[in-house]
């Protein structure tokens, strides 16, 4: 089978003609169709993590595909099931954190193209129990990229406790923004997008947003207020800058949840914790229960990222367009 190998970071991806892979008892083998290509690859190739990644690895954490065959003790993926692969690999499974279905905080969880071998292959192997089947009514290519973009967003507006009718406010409109002013607006949201983009309040109204602020031309902090303040906000963005201000945009009990990895610190006034009751929060992937939840919902309410698709044998291109910021949403792998 044919795999991309990053053999060493900030090189390009090699690609390697691997024996097809034998699966245990509890394992499935599956043939990927499609993967998405999310920055966290990016920082596995180009070394901003060297000393997390097991290299030489195959990266690839946004998998959907096709189990071709199924473990004696694997009872509930049938082979020709659609399935996926998501960031968590597995877990301990006995931890606190897994018993309540937070896989993400246990201590020794496995990462799909990090510690594990991912989805950059024609064929991958996985544990059963960390399989998740894909819904019917998801088409293969769009459904990669929840396996990572969507639960991230998905699972941050879930801890965040957005009830029906509250406003939520998503700040950036790319790769994960678009996704969550769908999921918002699904969970009965009253959805406000910020961009510092104008043009882009046509998609935002598309994608369901009952509001629209353009950054570059009003002061958002404003806008809220005049909107009554926002009772979750919802950054995906990497600066912290225009992070900041939006403190100040938050309605009493308000949260601000934080799924852009920016690099600098957010300054909280103590005075604002005590008198508003604000929280501030971060959130990353989610576990099993949550990706279920989370491709149901897209199956459900059609939600869909907007993806560009490229052969499998672009890796390298795909890569470096992501490096580049040339794509406007999600980037999708198709296998050969």
């Amino acid at each position: 089978m044919k795999v991309a190998v990053c053999k060493e970071p900030k090189k390009p991806l090699v690609f390697e003609e691997w024996n097809m892979p034998e699966i245990g008892e509890e394992e499935v083998l599956i043939k990927v169709h499609y993967c998405g290509v999310c920055h966290s690859d990016l920082h596995i190739v180009d070394g901003d993590w060297a000393d997390w990644v097991n290299y030489p690895t195959v990266p690839g954490h946004e998998v959907a595909g096709v189990a071709v065959k199924v473990g004696s003790k694997v009872d509930w993926i049938k082979e020709g099931d659609r399935v996926g692969m998501p960031w968590i690999y597995s877990s301990c499974e006995v931890c606190d954190y897994c018993v309540e279905g937070d896989e993400p905080l246990c201590p020794n969880h496995e990462i799909t193209g990090i510690t594990r071998q991912g989805g950059y292959a024609e064929y991958m192997k996985a544990p059963g129990r960390f399989v998740t089947k894909i819904p019917q009514a998801l088409d293969l290519a769009h459904a990669a990229p929840l396996f990572c973009a969507g639960v991230t967003v998905y699972s941050a507006l879930k801890h965040a406790g957005v009830k029906p009718d509250e406003l939520v406010a998503v700040q950036g409109i790319g790769g994960l923004g678009h996704l969550a002013i769908q999921y918002a607006k699904a969970m009965g949201a009253r959805v406000v997008a910020l961009s510092h983009s104008p043009g882009k309040e046509e998609l935002a109204r598309k994608l369901g947003a009952d509001h629209f602020i353009s950054t570059a031309e009003k002061d958002p902090v404003e806008e809220l207020k005049k909107l009554g303040g926002a009772d979750v906000i919802l950054t995906t963005v990497f600066d912290s800058k225009a992070i900041q201000p939006l403190l100040e945009g938050l309605a009493p009990r308000g949260r601000l949840s934080v799924v852009g990895a920016a690099s600098e610190p957010i300054q909280v006034s103590p005075f604002d914790l005590i008198t508003k009751r604000i929280v501030v929060t971060g959130s990353a992937v989610g576990g099993r229960k949550l990706l279920r939840e989370t491709l149901q919902m897209a199956a459900d309410f059609g939600i869909e990222p907007m993806i560009e698709t490229y052969p499998f044998e672009q890796v390298n291109e795909a890569l470096d367009a992501l490096r580049k910021g040339k794509p406007k949403f999600r980037i999708v792998l198709k296998m050969g």
